[in-house]
């Protein structure tokens, strides 16, 4: 007799019964009267709060206001890239002219809290010599980008809150430390190599485990003679990658002349120079 009672009682119940108890296995909370579910995606339009349950007896119950809602599981952030930068990268850039490539990784990332963004000049004269700097200022504040002004490329890890951090990504192009032509050119590429070797010496203390030192440098005549790798290697950093730069990879960027110059340099044939702390003996 008690088979015939459980076979009748399955019947009365139906699926109704039996998918309730296969999720009351899979999930004891939604033994009560109420159940939960997943997010489908991020948008709240897309998640449904209530639907027709089951008690424990199998017969169905209706959905009110009463019922505790579905839990809400967080959402997963998405990782967006831009060439060799993420927004998951805890990134400084210096030296940024009108601030247009921090502003293109900041567009590419949606959000720019991960990144700090940093020029030599004061804000009076970015505002004063570069056109577009005040749209490029704003694409980044608007995202939670960290602007700073009068930030020497040189003294990073000096500065009173830049050097208490850590970075994953430290970006300087096309550094360059003016120009001299009273100068002689030995002399000339003594300043310049001086700006690259100071600034490897202040990044390198303040980057992360792993982390690299980016500098994007033009890679035919006078500009070669700086010979970026042996500065790297006199400060304790080795070469791990040198790849083809090319601007349209970074929608918005513009390579300014600097000093106040508006005009964009030629940037072409340039690489994009990685360097890593530890000596390679390969």
């Amino acid at each position: 007799m008690g088979i015939i009672q459980s076979v009748l009682q399955n019947l009365g119940n139906g699926t109704d019964a039996e998918d309730n108890n296969s999720a009351r296995d899979r999930n004891p909370r939604s033994a009560h009267n109420y159940e939960y579910y997943r997010y489908s995606d991020y948008h709240e339009s897309s998640y449904t709060k209530t639907r027709p349950v089951v008690n424990e007896n199998g017969g169905k119950i209706s959905s009110s206001s009463s019922l505790r809602p579905a839990v809400k599981e967080p959402p997963t952030l998405t990782v967006r890239w831009i060439k060799h930068y993420s927004s998951s990268h805890r990134i400084l850039l210096v030296g940024d002219g009108d601030f247009s490539f921090s502003a293109s990784l900041a567009v590419a990332f949606g959000s720019a809290s991960n990144m700090i963004a940093t020029s030599l000049d004061s804000q009076s004269f970015l505002m004063r010599n570069y056109r577009s700097a005040s749209s490029n200022l704003m694409a980044l504040k608007i995202r939670g980008c960290k602007v700073m002004h009068e930030i020497d490329a040189t003294e990073i890890s000096n500065h009173a809150i830049i050097g208490r951090m850590k970075f994953d990504r430290i970006v300087f192009n096309f550094p360059f430390a003016g120009f001299f032509k009273e100068l002689s050119r030995d002399a000339q590429l003594l300043r310049h190599r001086k700006l690259v070797s100071e600034f490897m010496k202040s990044a390198k203390e303040i980057i992360s485990e792993g982390g690299e030192i980016h500098i994007s440098h033009k890679t035919n005549g006078f500009h070669k003679e700086w010979n970026l790798v042996s500065l790297a290697l006199s400060h304790g950093l080795r070469l791990i990658d040198a790849v083809d730069f090319n601007g349209v990879d970074y929608p918005g960027y513009n390579t300014k002349c600097g000093f106040g110059g508006d005009n964009n340099f030629n940037c072409y044939p340039s690489k994009t120079y990685k360097f890593r702390l530890g000596y390679n003996w390969n």
